[in-house]
């Protein structure tokens, strides 16, 4: 029996129950449709915005990346996203600015909401409390609030949902329920696929992790959707899984990237390269992949195909998503590592706070 088929191991090592957190997916969003459904969004309702800013940093800023993903070739106004203090110059009073931090006291993100409310921009705030909610009350601003207790990274589905949820019904964009409804549908399936109890031959989830091992992964996405789930995936091996990631994308890679597997075999044949693959990608694009991986096979350890599941977007996005996030915590616990807690992070905030 390996260690993650072996409960008391994974009690043992996953003190703050990051296992449970990604297990609990579905139901995190199913609450989270809820909350969406119950914000008072009157006030800035029937308002014509020239852009969306989507305002956030880490996991809470990654719900920006995942919208923009998601309604850039539909929409037919600017999404920006702003991870960072300032705002670009072009946000001014016809923007809406969607402020999205978990625990309401990111700095940057504090920071840019101020100059989003200084240039006369409506607001939308997502957070589960802290000084955002401050901010949003004293401004009378609409808020999503949402549950407290969980990690930034463990809570994608409140800080997603309902913002996606908040922008449909505002006519920002179409949402179609049938979307939603499917990818909810996919999320419960695959819940109990990936779920502790499965054992490693039958669980995709474990099996991934198994798979990338003491290797050092780099993932590949193709330019849109997939980018933005290889950049979340990168991000899920640090904070999880605590270990170095790289990212990339389809067709840039192929300008430069591709020719940079030459060298330092020795070295680059520790890598595990895994690729997400949609079945409705382009002949182009599944041309450039195919022929990318036969170019640089011999130069890394593994490589690993990832199928896309899912018709819509939304299904697509975040059940790929749930694979590569409760995946980084197996690797985690795979390795004898606390997926829960970010030491390094922490002290970079302590040292910050010192300056205030």
């Amino acid at each position: 029996m390996n260690s993650l088929d072996n409960q008391d191991r994974i009690k043992e090592v996953d003190k703050n129950g990051m296992l449970g957190i990604e297990e609990n997916f579905y139901n995190q969003l199913l609450d989270a449709k809820e909350i969406a459904g119950r914000t008072d969004l009157e006030k800035i309702k029937g308002k014509n915005f020239r852009g969306i800013a989507i305002l956030g940093m880490g996991g809470s800023g990654f719900s920006g990346d995942i919208i923009k993903a998601l309604v850039k070739d539909e929409i037919n106004i600017p999404v920006e996203i702003v991870k960072g203090y300032n705002l670009p110059s072009f946000i001014k009073n016809d923007w809406l600015a969607v402020s999205i931090s978990y625990s309401g006291n990111t700095e940057e993100t504090i920071s840019a909401t101020n100059k989003a409310l200084e240039r006369g921009c409506e607001a939308l705030i997502v957070c589960s409390g802290g000084k955002l909610e401050g901010i949003a009350l004293s401004n009378d601003k609409p808020i999503i609030k949402i549950p407290v207790g969980i990690q930034p990274r463990g809570a994608i589905g409140y800080l997603f949902f309902p913002a996606y949820l908040a922008l449909g019904e505002l006519d920002v964009v179409k949402i179609h329920p049938r979307d939603v409804e499917e990818a909810l549908g996919l999320i419960k399936e695959k819940a109990g696929l990936y779920n502790r109890e499965v054992s490693s031959e039958n669980n995709p989830a474990k099996e991934l992790a198994l798979k990338v091992s003491d290797y050092l992964p780099i993932v590949y996405g193709t330019e849109g959707l997939l980018t933005t789930i290889a950049y979340r995936l990168k991000c899920e091996f640090n904070e999880n899984s605590k270990t170095p990631a790289w990212w990339n994308e389809f067709p840039e890679l192929n300008h430069n990237e591709t020719v940079g597997w030459q060298r330092l075999k020795e070295t680059t044949g520790k890598f595990i390269l895994l690729v997400f693959r949609d079945r409705e990608e382009t002949v182009r694009i599944k041309t450039r992949i195919e022929v990318t991986l036969g170019l640089i096979r011999e130069n890394v350890g593994e490589i690993v195909e990832i199928p896309v599941e899912g018709k819509s977007r939304l299904a697509k996005a975040l059940s790929a998503m749930y694979l590569g996030d409760i995946t980084t915590v197996y690797l985690a616990i795979l390795n004898g590592i606390d997926p829960g807690p970010v030491e390094k992070i922490d002290s970079l905030k302590s040292e910050l706070a010192k300056l205030n």
